[in-house]
């Protein structure tokens, strides 16, 4: 199909407007070009920006006809699929505020999210969710509504004014001869600082604040899309939507650039068949947190081991080949260097990366929390343009970017133009742009210690480099202190940890304290593989994480990596954790950041041990 929707039409041209008048835009210019496609039962369903503009204002008709007005609050409560993006276009073409929840919060978390936001009218995917609202029953006021994309198990159901999507697209439908003149002017009428979206923040030292993320921000965050990826990504390119779409990251990835650049929003079946969508979908641009680079890495690592020897053999030789070359940026490669490259790419790499899902991955993001350099130089090594992108909830997702490869000096590149940065006395990073976000809902404490003379104090210390680039060191809050006066960065200690594929995760301990110690999560995909090969039996994960040889092996790797830090930053003395740490639990975020108060009051009893206990020597 020709390319006949260009950038101007919807960002890059300097005027606001609105999501739903891009939305607009595109399904006059091209109305028949594919904008969301959805897998269900293995079959993907193609939704074009035509479709996307009737159905979103087919729903707000029908938020409208149940009370929806200007600024009130409408959740979703779901994993990601096209009726969470179809639902956000509704809410917004209503006037109305979209609140992102994320599904894997347990009932007492979603209660915190739904008092701290004034949600009144809530989305949810399923039965799952249904059951943690009804636990709550009484104890959300403000709440008076809920509708549910996937009725199963629920068409009896009456609580809240129960209604599944379908029925609401009904009503939608016949209403909206109605109501389009209404809409209309809603959109019309929707200015750069009213809010488009709250999102709440991680929550990793308290409860989550929701972020208010306002039309104009978001307006802004569409005009850098071009600037990060104009190079690479051609518009109608493919993105596969699997992080929750209630994280500013995912919203930015996925929504924002498919505005911005008409690419085509794939939604899996789940996150459980995230490998088989990948490789159905064929993304151009793929982003992932840390987490899923570790996973991917670890998976690929197994699938070697347990080849064919000779093709193991090979895949490793391969792979030393590659860490070699890392020591040289690509772009001073000599003519001998690009050959062995290109040799191993012909043989390994290419394999690898469809193995992946990641063979015609233009572009691939990591972001949402510190990643370690030999995992970034792993992947660029089998030839995946990864590259680091800094932002936050309330950067509207992403400010900086490394450039190709990663070349640059500093971690995670250069703000582009728009974006100011400077670093204040302590080492603090602070931003000032048209993507910074309007505060804290109902928390004018929160919002004045973090925005100040316009400048975002975002409690990351950062560094400059001479190249105009920057590299994060570390939460503020997360630098540690030792009895000796020494400032560590946890984040480095645990990624130099992290490099092992045994070890999941690793949580330092230094504040205050003698020297550091670590609390270590076996990964067990790979621990399982070497335990198998070594003749080990075991039952259970704690069975695993008890095994003495096992224990011997993740202090022989923590022993070997500690040969990368300085004798300070050394971990003295680790204890394997008999369990994965849990949202439910407390431990993590809904996006996996460690909780470190949490972990410090559940495991006190283990932390004092190892102090008690004579530090091994490093």
């Amino acid at each position: 199909m020709a390319q006949t929707a260009t950038l101007t039409q919807n960002y890059s041209d300097g005027v606001f407007k609105t999501a739903n008048t891009v939305v607009h835009n595109l399904a006059k210019a091209n109305p028949d070009r594919v904008a969301i496609r959805q897998k269900r039962y293995g079959i993907w369903n193609e939704y074009s920006w035509a479709d996307v503009d009737r159905l979103t204002r087919e729903l707000a008709a029908a938020l409208i006809e149940m009370g929806v007005k200007r600024g009130s609050k409408v959740g979703i409560l779901s994993e990601n699929r096209c009726e969470w993006v179809l639902a956000q276009f509704a809410i917004q073409a209503a006037g109305a505020t979209v609140v992102g929840m994320y599904p894997t919060s347990p009932s007492f978390e979603i209660h915190h999210l739904v008092d701290a936001s004034d949600t009144e009218f809530l989305f949810i995917e399923d039965q799952e969710q249904f059951d943690k609202i009804v636990e709550l029953e009484g104890k959300t006021p403000r709440l008076k509504k809920l509708m549910v994309f996937d009725p199963k198990g629920l068409h009896d159901e009456e609580f809240l004014g129960l209604q599944s999507f379908s029925d609401l697209a009904e009503i939608g439908r016949s209403a909206i001869e109605q109501h389009a003149k209404e809409i209309e002017a809603r959109i019309t009428d929707t200015k750069a600082e009213d809010t488009a979206l709250m999102v709440f923040t991680s929550g990793s030292t308290g409860a989550p604040k929701a972020a208010k993320i306002s039309h104009g921000n978001y307006f802004a965050a569409g005009k850098l899309i071009d600037n990060f990826f104009g190079g690479h990504v051609l518009q109608g390119s493919n993105i596969l939507s699997y992080l929750p779409l209630c994280h500013i990251a995912e919203q930015d990835m996925t929504v924002v650039n498919a505005l911005a650049a008409n690419h085509i929003m794939n939604f899996g079946e789940s996150l459980r068949t995230i490998t088989l969508d990948l490789r159905d979908a064929a993304p151009d641009l793929f982003f992932g947190v840390p987490r899923i680079w570790e996973k991917m890495q670890a998976g690929l690592m197994v699938h070697i081991k347990t080849a064919h020897p000779i093709q193991t053999w090979i895949s490793e030789m391969a792979l030393r080949s590659a860490e070699r070359l890392s020591h040289t940026p690509r772009s001073k490669w000599t003519i001998w260097q690009r050959a062995v490259n290109q040799f191993w790419d012909v043989l390994v790499y290419r394999h690898l990366r469809s193995f992946l899902g990641l063979g015609r991955v233009k572009i691939a993001i990591t972001a949402a929390a510190p990643i370690s350099l030999d995992l970034l130089t792993f992947f660029r090594g089998i030839g995946v343009n990864i590259c680091e992108i800094w932002g936050m909830t309330e950067t509207t997702g992403a400010a900086c970017m490394q450039p190709d490869w990663g070349e640059s000096d500093g971690r995670v590149g250069f703000f582009p133009e728009g974006v100011e940065a400077k670093l204040a006395d302590d080492g603090e990073l602070l931003v000032k742009g048209g993507i910074v976000f309007k505060g804290y809902y109902r928390n004018p404490e929160a919002t004045s210690s973090t925005l100040v003379d316009g400048w975002l104090h975002t409690g990351d210390i950062a560094a400059s480099h001479p190249d105009g680039s920057f590299s994060i060191v570390d939460r503020k809050k997360d630098v540690m202190i030792t009895a000796a006066g020494k400032n560590l960065t946890p984040s480095l200690i645990e990624n130099t940890m992290k490099a092992s594929p045994y070890i999941k995760e690793c949580i330092v301990i230094a504040d205050r304290r003698p020297y550091p110690v670590g609390l270590v999560q076996i990964d067990f995909e790979t621990m399982r593989v070497w335990a198998e090969k070594a003749g080990i039996t075991y039952t259970t994960f704690r069975s695993l994480a008890e095994n003495p040889a096992v224990v011997r092996l993740i202090n022989d790797e923590v022993h070997r990596l500690n040969e990368r830090l300085a004798r300070v930053e050394q971990i003295k003395k680790v204890r394997l954790l008999t369990k994965e740490l849990d949202h439910d639990d407390g431990e993590v975020t809904a996006t996996l950041k460690v909780r470190r108060a949490k972990i410090n009051e559940t495991y006190a009893e283990v932390i004092e041990s190892l102090y008690e206990e004579q530090a091994v020597s490093a």
